[in-house]
């Protein structure tokens, strides 16, 4: 295969690790046919991320769709890892993705999904930007920031619905459009590094953790999910399969979650307010629910799933949404009565319902639950999990042996 490249001097081969990190290598654009053809090696150990051990000689493929200029000469290509034997390597995230689309046929063609990204952006001195509220109108260095990295996601491809502030200073979403769940994953990948370049060049710090400031809220990704029209009817209603597909990723919502909520970060946002989720439970209004089923355009109604944030791998997330939807369908499971906000606001503590779990309070217990969960483990390469739970229960041991600011005040004097 022969792309003509003329505009570009080089090429930047971006992937990611099992962590869901962006990394890259330039290539001259010269090799990139040598690229599409064989591959370009490169040390795959950094896919361990942090818990990289050894070199282990692997390539990288560059997917010729993706291919986006970036400007200065340089083009940007999402690339797939291949291992020793050219093959696609299935410890890879996008890989993992692509072959979970592929296992479970027609609803992985059909399934799309839209994003909603949040992040903060920081002033040079770590302070947040600005002291706006939700849908907030002052305008400044951040909404600039913003509607400047938005421009740029869209000059790439990447179709964006709208920006727009967030509830806490400084916090900010850009709501990416509906695309197929490949696309999206390599879009959210973009998106995250275009947002903190644009950030930079402003001087500024945009931070993608779950819940980067105490007492403000924390950032979440929450996801738009379609198949067709097969889950909800034209009146915005579950259809048969709806409920299935619905029930499958409530089913599985625990183990989920150490995909959707991957650091210790994660769990300070989780049950943390009233918008964020803490229960395994859905809704039509609860806006607290684990899963909504939004119909805000008549005729276009969602399943919106609200525990993931930004830390999460977008492709291994994906490929686990997808993976308990189709274990629903596949086994026609019962859907759970809807859970409705009550006017005071949603308390699973305080519900009577034996029905109702609440989702893990910490990362161990998140880990736990996938390790239990035979359907998730048994979607992805062995490996893949393995780097991926022995990395996170060295984050939680090392987060644990951490002596805190808030133990010095409590117990310094006290003990």
């Amino acid at each position: 295969m022969t792309i003509d490249l003329p505009d570009f001097s080089w090429i930047q081969l971006s992937f990611v690790d099992v962590f869901g990190a962006s990394h890259s290598m330039l290539l001259p654009a010269d090799r990139f046919d040598v690229a599409l053809a064989e591959g370009i090696p490169f040390d795959g150990s950094v896919l361990e991320g942090r818990a990289r051990l050894i070199e282990t000689d692997m390539r990288l493929r560059p997917d010729a769709t993706t291919l986006v200029p970036l400007g200065d000469g340089i083009a940007r290509v999402v690339c797939t890892v291949l291992g020793e034997d050219g093959e696609p390597w299935p410890g890879d995230p996008r890989t993992s993705l692509e072959r979970v689309l592929d296992s479970v046929g027609e609803l992985g063609e059909d399934y799309a999904a839209a994003a909603e990204l949040e992040f903060y952006l920081l002033d040079y001195e770590g302070r947040p930007l600005d002291s706006g509220g939700y849908f907030g109108e002052a305008a400044g260095s951040g909404m600039e920031t913003v509607r400047r990295a938005a421009d740029r996601l869209g000059s790439f491809g990447v179709p964006i619905d709208s920006v727009h502030h967030e509830a806490g200073p400084g916090q900010y979403e850009i709501d990416i459009a509906q695309l197929s769940a490949l696309r999206l994953a390599d879009a959210l990948v973009l998106a995250k590094q275009i947002v903190r370049q644009t950030a930079e060049e402003a001087g500024l710090h945009a931070t993608f953790m779950p819940r980067p400031i105490p007492d403000e809220p924390g950032s979440g990704l929450h996801l738009q999910q379609r198949v067709g029209s097969h889950l909800v009817d034209a009146d915005g209603r579950l259809t048969d399969e709806g409920s299935y597909f619905l029930a499958g990723q409530l089913a599985h919502a625990r183990p989920l979650s150490a995909l959707a909520c991957p650091t210790v970060n994660s769990y300070k946002r989780l049950h943390s307010g009233p918008e964020a989720p803490g229960a395994v439970v859905w809704a039509h209004v609860n806006r607290s629910a684990l899963l909504r089923l939004s119909n805000n355009i008549p005729g276009n109604a969602t399943l919106e799933y609200r525990a993931a944030d930004p830390s999460a791998n977008p492709y291994l997330l994906l490929a686990g949404l997808l993976v308990a939807g189709a274990h629903g369908l596949g086994t026609g499971l019962e859907l759970p009565p809807a859970v409705e906000e009550a006017a005071d606001g949603f308390d699973p503590a305080a519900s009577d319902s034996s029905r109702i779990e609440p989702l893990p309070r910490d990362l161990d217990e998140a880990l736990r639950a996938l390790l239990l969960d035979d359907v998730l483990v048994d979607a992805f390469d062995g490996q893949l999990i393995s780097r991926l739970v022995d990395a996170r229960r060295a984050e939680a041991d090392d987060y644990r042996a951490q002596i805190t600011p808030w133990e010095i005040e409590r117990y310094l004097d006290e003990a």
